[in-house]
């Protein structure tokens, strides 16, 4: 399992041509609103700036006329980034360090392409993640910007992101409920052998359940991944895992000890990268409960297509039992559940966009075949000659 980001890349925006007399009706509009600021321009002490309802208004209008950046200039004498530039600057109630700030939407409004990182007009290349809708300035990929290792989206303003001991960042959605040490990881746990039980396959064989850290995860699978199945024929012997973890204000401090793997089992352990948001670690120990589970049930030289395209059938299943169990549970603001549910969400299209052969296309031939059969005749089959369903 893999966070992704979907990114559209520049060129820009369409324009949109009005009829002549949608141009009036827009062009009134924004002249009766400026009307009220000319006198900012030489004394800005005495200015009386519009009120909100105004500027909703002047909004609304824009939006539904579409209009250009090139015919607002046109029609204003390219005074309207003056207008609106005066206006962030005396209304406290505009939050211009969040991406969701009314200046910014209503320039976005005006079709005017705006960096959401530095608020910049973006006049060279840039990319879209379509899924948050962030917009941003290509430069912003490589010049140290934070970008929240879970849901992708970059740093915008003072916001606080954390930063976990390998250097990862979280910003603080995902932190509000990312599994950080043991403790966090039991509840999880649980949980996904609760949705296996549901689905009549309960793993009733112990398997050790660790958090690691980046480095360790990359010294056993040579590759970011966020989960790992170790098996009875594995030379690995020992683990370095996450035992406890300590914030100390944007900094994530962690303690580890080592864990010496019994020889002998079918599955020595799981490995699961801490610090990811419960909804996507979960998956990832969903993922990696179904490979442990047709290693205990027997099922050997499977082609990796069909290994890791039935797992990550289990992982979105499991994102779909979310769905209608965990919503209602979910503690906090309604704006925090809010983007839970948009994680789930993009944590599933991320499952189903994979373009690599084996996760991606692997899923999409298994889950047609558990669409088609069932999960349990697809399983029988599998175990039976190696191959789905036809």
């Amino acid at each position: 399992m893999y966070a992704n980001r979907y990114l559209d890349e520049g060129p820009s925006y369409e324009n949109y041509q009005l009829s002549e007399d949608e141009n009036e009706d827009v062009v009134r509009a924004i002249e009766f609103s400026l009307q009220e600021s000319k006198a900012e321009e030489m004394n800005t002490g005495d200015t009386e700036f519009p009120q909100i309802d105004e500027v909703e208004e002047l909004a609304q209008a824009l939006e539904e006329s579409t209009l250009s950046s090139t015919d607002l200039s046109t029609s204003t004498g390219g005074r309207e980034l003056k207008w609106w530039k005066l206006f962030k600057e005396s209304n406290p109630f505009v939050h211009a360090s969040r991406s969701t700030s009314f200046w910014r939407t209503s320039r976005k409004q005006c079709n005017i392409l705006v960096c959401d990182v530095c608020e910049e007009e973006i006049c060279s290349d840039w990319l879209r993640c379509t899924y948050w809708g962030q917009t941003y300035c290509k430069k912003h990929t490589s010049d140290g910007t934070s970008e929240c290792c879970s849901c992708s989206r970059l740093k915008i303003g003072d916001l606080q992101y954390i930063t976990l001991n390998d250097g990862r960042k979280l910003c603080p959605d995902c932190h509000y409920t990312a599994v950080t040490d043991p403790g966090d990881c039991k509840p999880l746990l649980d949980e996904v052998h609760r949705f296996f039980k549901g689905m009549n396959m309960k793993v009733r064989y112990y398997i050790p359940v660790l958090l690691v850290d980046q480095k360790e995860m990359m010294k056993k699978d040579q590759k970011t991944s966020l989960g790992l199945t170790i098996y009875e024929k594995s030379k690995l012997d020992a683990v370095t895992y996450v035992s406890r973890s300590i914030q100390k204000g944007e900094k994530v401090k962690v303690m580890k000890e080592v864990e010496h793997l019994v020889e002998g089992r079918k599955v020595k352990a799981m490995l699961l990268l801490y610090g990811f948001p419960k909804l996507a670690l979960g998956a990832t120990l969903a993922h990696e409960m179904m490979h442990a589970w047709m290693r205990i049930q027997g099922y050997r030289g499977l082609n990796l297509n069909i290994a890791e395209g039935i797992c990550e059938v289990m992982a979105h299943k499991w994102l779909d039992w979310q769905t209608f169990t965990g919503d209602e549970n979910i503690e906090g603001t309604s704006e925090k559940a809010q983007f839970l549910r948009n994680l789930k969400e993009l944590l599933k299209d991320g499952i189903e966009k994979n373009h690599s052969e084996a996760y991606g296309h692997g899923f999409r031939e298994a889950k047609w075949a558990v669409e088609r059969y069932g999960l349990r005749c697809t399983l029988e089959n599998i175990s039976r000659t190696g191959r789905l369903p036809d």
